[in-house]
């Protein structure tokens, strides 16, 4: 008569299996880089640095899906520069900008380091 041999199966240990996700864990970290890519400084309304018995001029810029506007009058936004901003108002001045529905991120950005450009010039984010 033939005898059944019953297989016993053996204890499974979970040490290559953390150590596998400790391999993956180093792989992820060493391969990745953290770094910034850009900064975009702003300035909300009411967190403004001027104080508030000082006269100062400001400019108004405000960006639609359908174009740019300073101080209300229609312009082309390659025509939005430091000088054109200096143009208008005074160098020690604030400008405000405005963000209209449906305008990209990097219309915004653009316009934002532009104005920031102007030296000595305030340029705070409305919503």
């Amino acid at each position: 008569m033939p005898r059944k041999t019953r297989f016993r199966r053996g204890r499974l240990t979970l040490t290559s299996l953390i150590d596998v996700i400790f391999l993956l864990l180093l792989f992820f970290m060493l391969s990745s880089t953290f770094t910034r890519f850009a900064e975009v400084n702003l300035t909300q309304a009411g967190q403004g640095g001027v104080g508030a018995n000082e006269e100062v001029k400001t400019q108004f810029v405000r960006l639609n899906k359908n174009g740019v506007t300073l101080n209300g009058d229609p312009i082309d936004f390659a025509a939005l520069t430091p000088d054109l901003i200096l143009a208008k108002g005074d160098a020690t001045g604030r400008g405000f900008l405005s963000i209209g529905p449906e305008v990209q991120a990097q219309l915004f950005v653009d316009a934002l380091a532009r104005m920031q450009a102007v030296p000595e010039f305030e340029v705070v984010v409305l919503q």
